[in-house]
């Protein structure tokens, strides 16, 4: 029951987390462009946080497996809850930036609620929990851009700031009451791996293989999440076309609330889409595609 009770805590964590998250990303080349931000400025933005936490996640993960899941959770929200707050209030381009890095170096949400599941279960069990996560992300990438499209058309960053603060905020309680410490003195470490023997496992064929597809899909899906609202307040909301440094040619965008509103709404509804369309892809026609006897090895190409 407590190990039952415990995932449904890691669910809650890891849905609220990953909302928060998918309300922000296709809303941030609208507010990159509202405060002058160029389209490779707007790339920047959406990068610096994945670049944060390529940074810090090994170090939050050693800390976990020092300190303990709960305390790192809880820095984890902290930091969350601030980058969130800082993006409602900003007003200029240096100040999203600095929004989106804080949340990057603090963003151990996911990555430590993995290591709560791993913590949990027994080896057999696992796949099972960690497939809590999984539809974690399912969830808080439909309901996430949906919600940003509405809160950004309503009341612009700052309701979407401070909306995903609330959910930092609610995780924070949920952590704080809720979560046991899983970490176990003495246990094997969940997170703590050489680089030698993480290169090693890349050099197994099936696993390169997967991570190379993986890492093209993600490359791929990136590029379009993070510009599509600027390629969207150019192509469809922009008031023609004009000369910028470097010769490059663009079309002069200017952001009153309206087309701001407009282009909250369009993206929000289209990762919406996406995530749907993920969801039910990933859910139920992909094992219907796959032919008994051969496993997962035809799920890369079906998608």
């Amino acid at each position: 029951m407590a190990r039952e009770a415990s995932l449904r805590v890691v669910f809650g964590i890891a849905v609220l987390d990953l909302i928060g998250f998918g309300i922000l990303i296709p809303q941030l080349g609208v507010y990159g462009v509202r405060f002058g931000a160029s389209p490779f400025a707007v790339g920047l933005l959406v990068a610096v946080y994945s670049l944060m936490q390529l940074v810090a996640a090994p170090v939050m993960g050693r800390l976990s497996d020092r300190f303990g899941r709960r305390p790192v959770l809880l820095v984890s929200q902290v930091g969350s809850l601030a980058g969130y707050v800082l993006f409602a209030f900003a007003h200029t381009l240096p100040l999203l930036f600095l929004s989106r890095i804080i949340d990057g170096v603090s963003g151990g949400n996911v990555s430590t609620a993995q290591a709560v599941v791993a913590d949990i279960t027994k080896p057999h069990e696992r796949a099972k929990g960690m497939g809590v996560i999984g539809a974690a992300f399912g969830l808080g990438f439909v309901l996430g851009p949906a919600l940003g499209g509405v809160l950004g058309a309503w009341g612009g960053n700052l309701a979407i700031g401070l909306f995903a603060a609330g959910l930092s905020a609610l995780n924070l309680f949920n952590t704080w009451f809720f979560l046991p410490e899983t970490r176990r003195p003495g246990s094997p470490s969940a997170t703590a791996r050489t680089l030698k023997g993480s290169l090693g496992v890349l050099t197994l064929p099936v696993v390169g293989r997967c991570v190379v597809l993986v890492l093209l899909y993600t490359v791929a899906f990136a590029q379009m999440e993070g510009t599509f609202s600027v390629y969207l307040l150019t192509r469809f909301l922009s008031s023609g076309p004009v000369p910028l440094e470097g010769g490059w040619l663009v079309h002069a965008v200017h952001p009153d609330a309206a087309i701001l509103r407009e282009a909250s709404l369009r993206s929000g509804a289209l990762f919406a889409v996406v995530g749907v369309l993920s969801a039910l892809v990933q859910g139920g026609l992909v094992r219907r595609l796959v032919a008994p006897g051969h496993g997962a090895s035809g799920q890369p190409a079906s998608g």
